[in-house]
């Protein structure tokens, strides 16, 4: 009797391990299948994290900044393509932004465009309307900024993108003990001269300034 009920018991406790392991099983399958979802014909695939009104994965194509075009940057447009083409015309983008290229009489955006996109708009804005054909060909010239007076390391400092007036400064090997941090000077390429508070800025950044390729900041000695 003890031996049959001995059997009774191993099977039952057989069957409950049967039972568990199956169990963690399901669980781990519905864990896994979890982060997909079925397509309309029956396939599986991934749950996209961005979706646009149509349901498709939106596309985010971001351009770095050091590749878009910037007020001060000196250009230069090239014209082929005709048996007789312009000469070479170069100009520097105007703080608004834009330039006048050569026989459009108009002010064209240029600043935050890449020189891809700048090149097909002038030869949208020249063809049909001043010639048949044109290819126009844009560059830039090295760029650079300034940095003078009471900094560790005074310098001319390549250009390279965004850059705002304290980054630059820390570019060139932040301020002497001697610098005055409230009132840095920053000369524009237009001529024009602003004033920054860098101490101020440490706490509100919206205070800080952009540089533009050309600019020099020359920070000043502080009165004892």
């Amino acid at each position: 009797m003890n031996f049959e009920v001995s059997l009774v018991v191993r099977h039952l406790m057989l069957r409950a391990k049967m039972i568990m392991t199956w169990s963690s099983l399901l669980i781990t399958a519905v864990f896994l299948t979890g982060c997909v979802s079925p397509n309309t014909n029956g396939s599986i695939q991934s749950t996209p994290s961005q979706v646009g009104e149509t349901g498709q994965p939106l596309v985010i194509n971001e351009v770095p900044s050091s590749d878009l075009l910037e007020p001060g940057n000196p250009i230069t447009i090239s014209f082929s393509g005709l048996s007789t083409v312009p000469l070479p015309f170069t100009c520097r983008i105007r703080e608004d932004g834009t330039i006048t290229p050569p026989y459009l009489n108009m002010q064209i955006k240029a600043a935050g465009k890449t020189i891809g996109a700048l090149e097909q708009e002038l030869e949208k804005e020249y063809v049909p309307k001043i010639y048949r054909t044109i290819n126009v060909t844009i560059r830039t010239a090295e760029r650079f900024y300034f940095v003078g007076g009471e900094v560790r390391q005074p310098s001319r400092q390549p250009y390279i993108g965004r850059i705002t007036v304290s980054q630059a400064i820390q570019s060139a090997g932040d301020f002497t003990d001697f610098a005055d941090q409230r009132k840095v000077r920053v000369f524009r390429s237009n001529n024009k001269v602003q004033i920054v508070d860098c101490k101020a800025a440490l706490e509100d950044p919206s205070k800080d300034l952009l540089i533009y390729p050309g600019d020099r900041i020359v920070v000043d000695s502080k009165l004892f």
